[in-house]
């Protein structure tokens, strides 16, 4: 997916918002904040394929892990809402499918990801009165903590704020009047900045690996739960 489709679905959505926002001034009033923490489990991927005949076909990669955030919003009518979210997941960097000749696979380093997003949620009505479900798009910006090996010629990593968005699904189940269980299913694509086929780095061991994509896409599972301030 090129950027210039990435800018038109963010022109879009801002297109919608701009559309549905604007309600009545008696049904807008009285609508209150609400306040999301969450857990969750991060689904990583690969980040460099190697290259060349020795280890052909192997990767590198993110492992699996725990994640954690919290998003504040507020729903401008029934139909709609818009957040503001943090996310912090770390995860272990790991080698994947390896072959004879590639790199040891010990102790890699690992790799912290810290995402800042504005949300819009798209809510749909299902048969509980006491649940709704909702579609999400999300735009904003994941900022890296590399904690990797040194590279060849004693370089390091450094840290980047890369373009991102995300969409999903999810359902938000009324548990009370201030309390509201959530649960969801995002898929998160990072712009890595790098064209896939010139990020071509060498590791400690003096083993080379070029970028698998110059987007890296993840998967995020939460369950939360949320608190409605009170309406005036």
């Amino acid at each position: 997916m090129s950027r210039v489709t990435i800018m038109k679905a963010a022109a879009l959505a801002l297109a919608v918002v701009a559309c549905t926002a604007v309600v009545p001034a008696s049904e807008a009033a009285g609508r209150g904040a609400e306040l999301t923490l969450f857990n969750g489990y991060y689904i990583g991927s690969d980040l460099y394929t190697s290259v060349g005949a020795v280890g052909s076909g192997a990767q590198i990669g993110l492992s699996n892990s725990y994640m954690y955030g919290g998003r504040i919003g507020m729903d401008p009518n029934p139909r709609l809402g818009v957040e503001l979210a943090y996310t912090r997941a770390g995860s272990d960097i790991e080698v994947k499918n390896g072959a004879s000749g590639f790199a040891p696979a010990g102790d890699l380093g690992r790799l912290n990801l810290n995402s800042y997003d504005m949300d819009f949620l798209f809510y749909q009505d299902t048969p509980s009165p006491r649940a709704r479900g909702f579609f999400t798009l999300g735009f904003g910006w994941t900022m890296t903590e590399p904690d990797i090996k040194p590279l060849a010629g004693g370089k390091t990593v450094d840290s980047n704020s890369l373009f991102s968005w995300n969409f999903g699904v999810g359902s938000k189940v009324d548990l009370n009047d201030k309390l509201a269980l959530r649960l969801e299913g995002r898929w998160r694509v990072t712009d890595t900045a790098i064209t896939t086929s010139t990020g071509v780095y060498c590791d400690y061991w003096g083993y080379c690996y070029s970028y698998s994509s110059d987007w890296y896409n993840s998967g995020e599972l939460t369950a939360g739960l949320a608190y409605k301030f009170a309406s005036r």
